[in-house]
């Protein structure tokens, strides 16, 4: 469409105004809101209205988590979690994501609250390629 337009918009320097229409947005969709210090935001609008929105957005991973066999029983398990995810709160982090990938972390995450997901996820390599399924 000819009359819309695009531009970036990032969270420490875009006005109050623009800020106010994304988080809108992302409320009227039941989406957390973002982080402003640590997102930005590619806009396409008419006239001054929003009319797409593609957000990039940092948001911690936690992991991998590892213990050694000979004390995997022991509580350290438990202790990294609990103070790893401790961590998160007590800094008051928008969010973050925990990728199961072992039988034993998904009552880790339960305990914590965190909701499983059922949407395919997706990563890249360092350089933004997919990387290969083998």
């Amino acid at each position: 469409m000819s009359n819309v337009t695009y531009r970036w918009i990032d969270g420490p320097t875009c006005t109050e105004v623009d800020w106010a229409k994304v988080d809108k947005i992302l409320e009227s969709q039941g989406w957390m809101p973002l982080n402003r210090e640590t997102s930005r935001v590619y806009l396409a609008e008419q006239g001054d209205q929003i009319v797409g929105l593609f957000t990039l957005q940092l948001m911690p991973f936690a992991g991998p988590l590892w213990v050694s066999k000979q004390l995997r029983a022991t509580g350290v398990t438990d202790r990294l979690v609990d103070d790893g995810i401790g961590w998160l709160v007590d800094t008051h982090a928008r969010g973050w994501f925990v990728v199961a990938d072992s039988p034993h972390v998904p009552k880790f995450c339960e305990r914590h609250k965190m909701r499983k997901i059922l949407s395919p996820v997706y990563i890249t390599d360092e350089q933004g390629q997919k990387q290969e399924v083998a």
